[in-house]
């Protein structure tokens, strides 16, 4: 009895050892509306999605985007977001970001048009400094809490189309300086009081 057992259990055998040698096909598209890679503790350490969550910053505080965006954002090992690689709906932007657990510090932004507009931005808490290249030309700004210190080439007149921008920005949001964050005080004066 135990020699007709032999046969069937060998032919089993090879069987298993023949498929589990091969290896499944690649697949040659995911399609998904997110991947989420996890660590060995559950901990989110990387998001890939076409519709991300807003950031959750150190202390829970949550920071908002702005608009839709899409892409890839990366966490520390306690789930916290430290910096991404993403496209927003709104101004069709790509941008690379460097996070703190606190706050954004790092920007390398894109524009959509052929201007080809872009901008290098690295800051801390009390200063910043920026390379931009727009349709007023390339400068280099650096900044402090009060506004632009130091701007080479300077920019004395701030393009029609950019200062309605920032007089909007200006009535939004009174108390930010916005655009003295961007240009210096004389340029800005000359734009939002006209």
């Amino acid at each position: 009895m135990a020699q007709f057992l032999v046969w069937p259990v060998g032919a089993l055998v090879l069987a298993g050892v023949a498929l589990a040698d091969r290896s499944p096909a690649p697949v040659a598209s995911i399609k998904a509306r997110e991947i989420a890679i996890i660590d060995g503790k559950g901990v989110v350490r990387a998001r890939l999605s076409g519709d991300l969550p807003d950031g959750v910053m150190a202390n829970g505080h949550v920071a908002k985007r702005g608009s839709k965006a899409a892409g890839l954002i990366l966490y520390d090992e306690q789930g916290i977001e430290r910096g991404g690689y993403v496209t927003q709906d709104t101004g069709s932007n790509v941008m690379l970001t460097l996070d703190s657990k606190y706050r954004q510090a790092a920007l390398f932004v894109a524009g959509p048009d052929q201007e080809q507009a872009s901008a290098l931005r690295l800051w801390s808490t009390a200063s910043g400094i920026e390379l931009r290249s727009d349709d007023m030309g390339s400068r280099m700004s650096v900044n402090d809490r009060s506004g632009v210190i130091l701007q080479q080439p300077v920019i004395s007149t701030i393009s029609a189309e950019t200062c309605g921008e920032y007089r909007a920005l200006a009535v939004q949001y009174p108390k930010e300086r916005i655009c003295q964050s961007r240009f210096t005080e004389a340029a800005c004066t000359a734009c939002l009081t006209h």
